[in-house]
């Protein structure tokens, strides 16, 4: 693979994560109105989320700011006397180190956030996270380690042996965390539709109740972030200066994430509302209100609802009514 000069890698980084921070600035701006909108922040969980939710724009919009900021100096300001290159080389300079823990802070935050949501879903079992918390530590630790390396490294040294164990664990610890907690979340959620289809609630994998669609957004929303992780672990290993592109649209990707898990689900609620208004419209019988079978928002902070997959249904003169317990089997 051809290397790619230093400093066109800079000037392609810094727009990458431009671009990607547009998408994710109208997905943030979405999931807040969707918010708002529907007052979703009465309970810890879903003010957690909100709350976490407003300071990673917060932290991705700084990280940009001081990209722009980098971009400045090395090409106008400082073209003449040190070079785009040395200048992005040079690892000690205040506004790297910035930078660099801003990317570490939005990654904490985005792996304590796949944490939470998976011992909400869990029904806050500290045995299940025990594994996922342990590796978000090594992490913190590995970041905060090459942070102090950054100031000691000699210039351009980024792949030399001091830093490459250091990289190494940051990449591989986050990849095999976002992994470990999307499976666990995505093996709940089908293991309740497949008790709610056993208790005949409905067919396994179809019906408006089905929990399904929500295991596909999570799983295809958290690919997004782990591919990219996989290239940059690819590229790092071959000392390619491409991983410094990857490396910046990070940032965005994990804000992106989670407002689009969120954005997705409420459309997703939106499209079973509607359906079942237009069911109502064509019934003469008595409707009988048949309890959802997802959790809602609430308890696992997934998006904005997951409320809407309960049926109405024409309700029979020899039909019992069951009972909430009856027809919603409690997460266990």
């Amino acid at each position: 693979m051809a290397q790619l000069p230093l400093d066109v890698v800079g000037v392609i980084s810094v727009w990458v994560e431009l671009l990607l921070y547009g998408v994710y600035t109208c997905l943030f701006f979405t999931t807040v109105y969707i918010t708002l909108k529907k007052r979703i922040t009465r309970t810890t969980p879903s003010r957690v989320f909100f709350l976490t939710t407003l300071l990673m724009f917060g932290v991705c919009t700084t990280h940009v700011a001081i990209n722009l900021y980098r971009l400045l100096r090395g090409y106008v300001w400082l073209r003449e006397t040190v070079g785009p290159a040395n200048y992005f080389l040079d690892l000690g300079r205040w506004d790297n180190i910035a930078h660099d823990a801003l990317n570490a802070v939005m990654t904490w935050m985005g792996d304590t956030l796949v944490i939470y949501r998976c011992f909400i879903v869990w029904d806050n079992n500290y045995f299940i996270i025990a594994v996922p918390s342990v590796l978000l530590v090594v992490s913190i630790i590995a970041n905060s380690v090459a942070l102090q390396l950054f100031t000691e490294v000699p210039l351009g040294t980024i792949f030399s042996p001091t830093l490459v164990n250091w990289m190494n664990t940051i990449y591989a610890t986050a990849f095999v965390q976002n992994f470990m907690t999307t499976s666990l979340i995505a093996y709940r959620i089908w293991r309740q539709d497949r008790a709610s289809a056993i208790a005949g609630v409905h067919s396994q994998g179809s019906g408006t109740s089905s929990l399904i669609p929500i295991v596909r957004i999570l799983v295809e929303s958290a690919a997004l972030y782990m591919m990219q992780l996989i290239i940059l672990i690819i590229l790092y290993a071959r000392n390619h200066n491409a991983q410094f592109i990857i490396q910046e649209s990070l940032v965005p990707t994990i804000g992106i994430v989670f407002t689009l898990i969120s954005v997705r689900l409420s459309l997703r609620s939106s499209r079973l509302l509607k359906a079942t208004t237009v069911r109502q419209t064509g019934l003469s019988a008595p409707l009988e209100w048949h309890m959802p079978t997802t959790v809602t928002d609430t308890e696992t902070g997934l998006g904005p609802s997951l409320i809407s997959s309960g049926t109405l249904e024409p309700v029979s003169e020899k039909k019992s009514v069951p009972s909430s317990a009856e027809v919603t089997p409690r997460l266990q």
